[in-house]
């Protein structure tokens, strides 16, 4: 009995011991990563011509996924930006098999006959060429090829996590989202702001209304503090960008135009420009200093620093307010603040942006209604239009599909340089 009893108990044991092991799971096998991560890394490494990375990466891609479509485009891509041609005709080659309805092999089977004819030539001008040859056709369409466009870089992770300077810091800022702590610190560290430029776009950045209601209040500590400095420094000036955003960068939008403001606006709409620095320097200034803190370039975060200096919010505050019937001012009174808008307006057309090409046309517009000048409103009302339709033209070219560095550079570069002029050459050849 006593021995049955053991073996009982043994049998229980080993049973136990044995559900035991088959109850441990087995190690999960790794993951793969998405096939569309791996394509942006790719994309990422074409872009800082890392070429041996993106090739590998890609072949990667294609192992697992041949009929990716957005793979083919970056293998093509990569082959042009080497200069193998004959490669690059034949990666689009295979891609017209396997989308032969699609816009994109037409775009690069074009651009590769325009390299073929001047292989030292503008990227910029080559691409534009080719979208024309190629009739033109819409590449915007949502949620596809979305891993060709480089995702959007945390600037500010980047920069603040890699130094304290203020002015470097700041420029981050402009780039991106600032969480509230990150604005208290710069307001805290204001007197580390030594350019210049960069103050005055201080003064306007915490003109913002931008995030929370309690954040939009913190601003004008910055406001505060800055205020001194830049009422000193508009006395004199001889541009129209900072006395203008001290005029009416705290007043409503709802508010009409008073009569003192009626009469400043008029000086200042004398002034003979509205700003002095290009919008090309301040990029390059960007690129200067947070390249080498790992923002990578060509990016489009370049393009936002520089366009954060333009203080170009009091003049939206501006369009705003006159669309308020200014009623309390007489007939005499309201055709002279036409005609000071007119003159500011046409000033601030000149920065050579999109947005001041925009801006300053529809201040012009503004202003002619006012005189009652119905053929200077429609000169205006043509280029307000005209604006838009460049700006319909390049998004249907989706300039950031295209893993061309040297592309890219040259896209960057010419949008610094006239955004407006760019755009145009969009609409027609």
């Amino acid at each position: 009995m006593k021995t049955a009893s053991w073996r009982f108990v043994t049998v229980l044991v080993l049973g136990g011991l044995l559900c035991s092991c088959a109850s441990v799971p087995k190690p999960a096998a790794p993951q793969r990563e998405p096939v569309a991560a791996r394509l942006q890394r790719a994309v990422i490494h074409a872009l800082e011509k890392k070429s041996d990375l993106a090739h590998a990466a890609v072949d990667g891609v294609l192992e697992e996924a041949p009929l990716s479509r957005s793979a083919w485009i970056l293998r093509a891509c990569l082959f042009l930006e080497e200069g193998q041609l004959d490669a690059a005709a034949r990666a689009v080659a295979h891609l017209r098999t396997l989308a032969p309805g699609d816009p994109e092999p037409r775009v690069l089977e074009a651009l590769i006959d325009r390299r073929r004819l001047r292989p030292q030539g503008s990227w910029l001008e080559a691409m534009r060429q080719a979208w024309f040859d190629a009739g033109r056709p819409s590449l915007f369409y949502d949620g596809d090829r979305e891993e060709l466009e480089p995702g959007i870089q945390d600037v500010i992770a980047i920069v603040w996590g890699r130094t304290e300077d203020v002015e470097n810091r700041f420029l981050a800022m402009l780039m991106g989202e600032a969480s509230e702590a990150q604005e208290q610190w710069m307001m805290d560290h204001l007197s580390g702001l030594r350019d210049p430029v960069l103050k005055l776009a201080a003064f306007e950045y915490f003109h913002r209304a931008l995030g929370t209601r309690e954040m939009a209040a913190a601003r004008k500590r910055g406001r505060d503090l800055l205020r001194p400095e830049m009422a000193s420094l508009a006395t004199g000036l001889n541009r129209s960008d900072l006395p203008l955003l001290l005029l009416l960068g705290e007043t409503s939008v709802e508010a009409p135009l008073t009569r003192e403001e009626l009469r400043e606006l008029e000086r200042i709409a004398e002034l003979p420009r509205y700003r002095d620095t290009r919008i090309a320097r301040l990029g390059d200034e960007a690129q200067w200093r947070l390249e080498p803190l790992g923002v990578r370039h060509p990016d489009w975060s370049f393009y936002w620093a520089a366009m954060g200096t333009r203080l170009m919010d009091a003049s939206w505050q501006l369009h705003y307010r006159l669309r308020v019937p200014q009623e309390q001012l007489t007939p005499e009174e309201r055709i002279r603040l036409g005609q000071a808008v007119w003159k500011l307006g046409g000033r601030i057309t000149e920065g050579g942006t999109s947005v001041e090409w925009l801006m300053g046309h529809r201040l012009m517009e503004q202003g002619a209604l006012l005189t009652g000048d119905e053929a200077g409103r429609a000169l205006a009302a043509a280029e307000v239009q005209r604006n838009l339709m460049a700006g319909v033209a390049a998004t249907l070219f989706r300039f950031r599909l295209w893993p061309l560095p040297s592309f890219q550079r040259e896209w960057l570069d010419a949008n610094l340089e006239d955004e407006e002029r760019l755009l145009e050459t969009f609409v027609a050849r």
